[in-house]
């Protein structure tokens, strides 16, 4: 079993999108504002809603979020100093976080998600 969708929350989808596709290198593959934005990540999919709109669906059950949240993309450790630098470079803070089996980096996103970047080592995971 992996991951086959998570969701992060933003009111401002072209922010998000900013960060998500031309930071990050997700591939944007839906892109509907006001309500969402949805990327490729690897096998799985990642996406952002508008809480204001998606927390009062009723054809599907609502979801939303109040404050930031988390999500954790697997990259490999030996490319970490090079996000690094990227998120640097696109003005994004990061911090570091050592584990007992390795280290992730963190940023938040425009909404003020926390976003972090880390080997499946740190959770006793294999990188395949």
């Amino acid at each position: 079993m992996e991951v086959l969708e998570t969701s992060v929350y933003a009111e401002d989808l072209e922010k998000a999108r900013a960060f998500y596709e031309g930071v990050l290198g997700l591939p944007c593959f839906q892109f509907k504002p006001p309500r969402h934005a949805f990327f490729r990540a690897g096998r799985g999919v990642f996406l952002v809603f508008n809480p204001k709109l998606t927390a009062k669906e009723t054809h599907l059950p609502p979801h939303g979020a109040k404050g930031s949240v988390h999500v954790a993309f697997r990259v490999e450790e030996e490319a970490l100093p090079a996000w690094e630098a990227r998120l640097k470079a696109a003005g994004y803070p990061v911090w570091w976080a050592e584990w007992p089996k390795g280290k992730s980096l963190y940023t938040q996103d425009p909404a003020g998600n926390l976003v972090e970047l880390a080997p499946a080592r740190i959770w006793g995971l294999e990188e395949a």
